[in-house]
């Protein structure tokens, strides 16, 4: 299992947050089991997904699927980061 993170700035943090529990049937695109979010100062919201293909999910998020469901969301251009989790720290 692959975890990727993805952040990005939105225009309105419940906006996003109600838009991103619709978005259901594009994360099982994305081979999504599981997905954490939350919202960070200055309207940064968070994303956390686990996914059974990386390469499926990352497809599909560069999509015009996913910039639709952005862009309804309220995400701001130019503001996404995505990162793969690629390593564990045992503790």
């Amino acid at each position: 299992m692959t975890k990727v993170m993805v952040s990005a700035e939105v225009e309105n943090i419940e906006r996003w947050k109600t838009g991103f529990a619709t978005h259901s049937e594009l994360f099982k695109k994305q081979a999504v089991t599981v997905a954490y979010y939350g919202a960070g100062e200055k309207n940064k919201g968070v994303a956390c997904f686990e996914t059974e293909d990386l390469n499926a999910f990352m497809e599909i998020l560069e999509s015009s699927d996913t910039a639709e469901a952005m862009s309804h969301d309220g995400i701001i251009d130019g503001t996404v980061e995505i990162f793969v989790l690629d390593s564990i720290l045992e503790i």
